[in-house]
């Protein structure tokens, strides 16, 4: 009778590997898990389309020639020297020769997209270009004086390549 009661009991140096066998399972599976979701969001990131990287409704990007523009400040003369280019929806200028569209292009010029950001980039001055707001502005500025005077670009975003202020 004595064996019957010490074989159904049991005892704590048996239970011990099958502990380790169940913890060691669910660190198997857990990283499985981890290495499965790693994988899925890598593979979302690396097909993701060009159109869904870019802006809403930028359809192309027009890289534009660097601009030098003394600034309106009103003591020693100051100047700007910045490249951009512009996220635009509408028309995108032809190549064409001394800024005019080409023969049978689309009407929008360069000369014309250059004026209307010299005369902003003109007005502005050296100690709002350096905070972070006046650089933002300025692109709100810029975006507003295209789609004002050059309707047909339908610009969307300034984007600064090079940008320095001389003081």
């Amino acid at each position: 009778m004595a064996e019957t009661g010490t074989s159904n009991a049991v005892s704590p140096e048996s239970a011990s590997p099958s502990r380790r066998k169940s913890s060691k399972g669910l660190l198997l599976a857990g990283t499985v898990v981890l290495s499965l979701l790693g994988f899925g969001t890598w593979q979302a990131v690396r097909f993701q389309s060009p159109a869904d990287a870019s802006p809403a409704g930028v359809r192309t990007v027009l890289a534009l020639e660097s601009f030098t523009v003394n600034l309106a400040d009103p003591e020693e003369g100051r100047f700007l020297r910045t490249t951009f280019s512009l996220g635009v929806d509408g028309e995108v200028p032809a190549a064409g020769e001394g800024g005019k569209a080409a023969e049978g292009g689309s009407g929008v010029s360069i000369a014309a997209i250059r004026d209307s950001l010299l005369s902003v980039l003109a007005q502005c001055k050296s100690g709002e270009l350096l905070l972070p707001q006046g650089k933002a502005k300025l692109k709100a500025d810029l975006l507003n004086a295209l789609n004002r005077e050059v309707p047909a670009l339908e610009a969307r975003e300034v984007y600064f390549t090079e940008f320095l202020v001389q003081r």
